[in-house]
This record gives C-alpha cells, structure tokens and sequence, in this order.
C-alpha cells in the first residue's frame, strides 16, 4: 500500500512540475510579445515624426492600421486589421466597425491573458478613463470611458453605436473563463 502512495505523490510531483512549466513559458511568452509590440509601437511613431505620409505597416504578416493607448492601464498596441484566433495572439484587432477615427463605432477585441497583457487589465477602467487612438496619418483622438458591463459570448449588439453621428471604441474581451465578454465603451472627448 505504501508503495501505490510513494507512486501517486510521484506523479503528483511531475504534474505539478510540468503544469508550473506550462505556466511559466505561456508568462514569458506573453511577456516578450509585449516587448516586441512596444518595438513596434515606437518605430511606426519614430515614423511619424519624420513624415507626415501615410504608410503601410505589417507586424508578423499582418495589417497594421493604428495604435490604441490607455494611459491608466499602460496599454500601448498596435491594432491589427483583423480578427482570427491567429492574430489575436499577435496583438488586438479590429474585429468590426470603421476605420481608426472614423464616424461610427470601432471594436477592438483583444486576449484577457493571465500576465495582464493585451486586454487583460480593462476591468480596471472606469468611466471618464481616456482611451487613444492614433490612425496611420498619425492623427489622435482621445476618448472617454462611459460604459463598462458583461454580456453573453454570443450577444454582438456590443458593436453597434450608443449615439449615432459620433466617434465611439469598444473594447471586447474574454472574462470567467470565456463565459462572458467584457465590454468597455468610450465616446470621442469634444472637451479638451
């Protein structure tokens, strides 16, 4: 009998060695992404001061069309053009809705990782809380937080405008284990 207890506790033992494994190299993973999409933040705005053109940038064999900054949660990313499961792992995207800037609601989706990354601190926004969008002309708009709630997966009305006519972003990510989707909505700040 005590030698089915020493077997169990071995396996215990290497199950929790390779699970702690798993979980530390998804961290680092997540963790050197964040630094190379820093890299490319800053190279697109080096950029930008040099020229004021508009220009294509890729980042890993996808579109870049802008960069979302929010101050509070020291998010700075470039957005990608769209949203598959492979690019969701790269950075956030656009996953519906005009262009960076443009009259309408834009949502951007992107992972509630673990290490904080990406998504992962927006239930740390409250309203009033200013969201930055930069397009590729290298224009800014600051947006302000009025609305933060939880829906279901399959409930897309997220996407549509709150006000019609206005500049709107709706931030969309994954919460309690892919069984809802917080949301996070902000309106063009005409009050600077």
């Amino acid at each position: 009998m005590k030698k089915i207890y020493n077997f169990l506790l071995i396996i215990l033992i290497l199950a929790a060695i390779i699970v702690g494994t798993m979980i530390f190299n998804k961290y680092h993973t997540e963790i050197k992404n964040e630094e190379q999409l820093s890299e490319v933040v800053t190279n697109i705005e080096n950029d930008k001061k040099e020229t004021k053109k508009e220009k294509k940038y890729t980042y890993k064999g996808y579109d870049v069309i802008g960069i979302i900054e929010i101050p509070k949660i020291n998010i700075k990313y470039p957005i990608l053009s769209k949203t598959t499961e492979e690019s969701m792992l790269v950075s956030v995207t656009k996953f519906w809705g005009p262009g960076i800037n443009e009259i309408g609601n834009i949502t951007i989706a992107g992972h509630n990782n673990f290490s904080g990354t990406m998504f992962g601190k927006t239930k740390k926004l409250e309203k009033n809380d200013i969201i930055k969008l930069t397009d590729l002309k290298n224009n800014t708009i600051e947006y302000k937080v009025f609305d933060k709630y939880s829906i279901d997966p399959n409930d897309v009305s997220c996407v549509e405008s709150v006000k019609e006519g206005t500049r709107e972003v709706t931030l969309l990510t994954c919460t309690k284990g892919h069984k809802e989707r917080l949301i996070v909505k902000a309106r063009e700040d005409n009050k600077k």
